[in-house]
């Protein structure tokens, strides 16, 4: 006989799992798991940051390797975003919500969360897997990243990323400009990957990483997630060619920006 206890928890469960993959419209991914995934082909990462893109106004949460060298921006749900947030400044809701009901279930069960791995990305949606540990023995379970990642945190389990996926889809934090502290413009390099993750079709550009509030930049137009294209007719390639351009031009010029998957023209006033 299993205890009504035990049965109202894992009714719970199957009633959180079922609405939480039926909301998303995702199918269980088959192609890449964790267990098939062995260290050398893992990156661990920690949560760097959640930011807001400015197209779509949707919360990204971005993980970055431990030396901080490289970054991963992820899309997330507003609701995930809240739960992070609240898990990385520690705190504690009067009644326990969906992610703490979970929690709950798992340590009801004694097991814990062993690690969380995002593995791959298909039609621009991440997959990732939960490992938990019961009895020295582990079960793998699918699931957003969104979600592995405020369990990794509620358990303080160890977050991975597929090299290979991290190596496609990562931003070199390294190649950051400060393209001057008048202006107020930050910029990293745009890889043939990410470019097709954002549906931008050419190959030449720089994405700006960060606006400095009330800088000329904002005044002129730019936001965060912006894609710089050319300036004055001249092509931008890299964060070199942009410094150029900078350093070149003392007036008024038109910039194109790629953003929210179409062309515009902004007047930039580089000092």
């Amino acid at each position: 006989m299993i205890p009504k206890k035990i049965k109202l928890m894992l009714a719970l469960f199957a009633l959180w799992f079922l609405a939480s993959t039926w909301s998303c419209g995702e199918i269980p991914a088959k192609e890449l798991t964790s267990t098939a995934l062995d260290k050398e082909d893992l990156v661990r990462v920690n949560i760097h940051k959640l930011i807001v893109d400015p197209a779509t106004q949707n919360p990204v949460v971005t993980l970055s390797d431990p030396d901080k060298k490289r970054v991963l921006f992820i899309w997330i749900g507003p609701s995930e975003a809240r739960a992070i947030y609240a898990e990385l400044q520690g705190t504690k809701h009067f009644r326990p919500l969906t992610h703490d009901l979970l929690a709950g279930v798992i340590n009801e069960f004694n097991s814990v969360v062993h690690r969380v791995v995002i593995t791959h990305v298909k039609e621009d949606v991440f997959y990732a897997t939960i490992l938990l540990e019961k009895d020295g023995s582990l079960v793998e379970i699918d699931a957003r990243p969104s979600d592995s990642l405020i369990m990794a945190l509620k358990f303080k389990a160890p977050v991975f990323v597929a090299k290979t996926l991290f190596e496609q889809l990562a931003l070199p934090m390294e190649d950051k400009a400060e393209i001057g502290d008048q202006y107020g413009l930050s910029l990293q390099e745009l890889t043939p990957e990410l470019s097709e993750y954002l549906s931008f079709s050419t190959k030449q550009g720089i994405m700006v990483s960060g606006i400095r509030q009330g800088s000329q930049a904002a005044k002129d137009g730019l936001e965060t997630g912006d894609i710089i294209v050319d300036i004055g007719g001249q092509v931008i390639e890299n964060v070199f060619s942009m410094k150029r351009v900078y350093a070149e031009t003392d007036e008024p010029v038109d910039a194109r920006i790629f953003r929210n998957s179409g062309f515009m023209t902004l007047t930039l006033h580089l000092p």
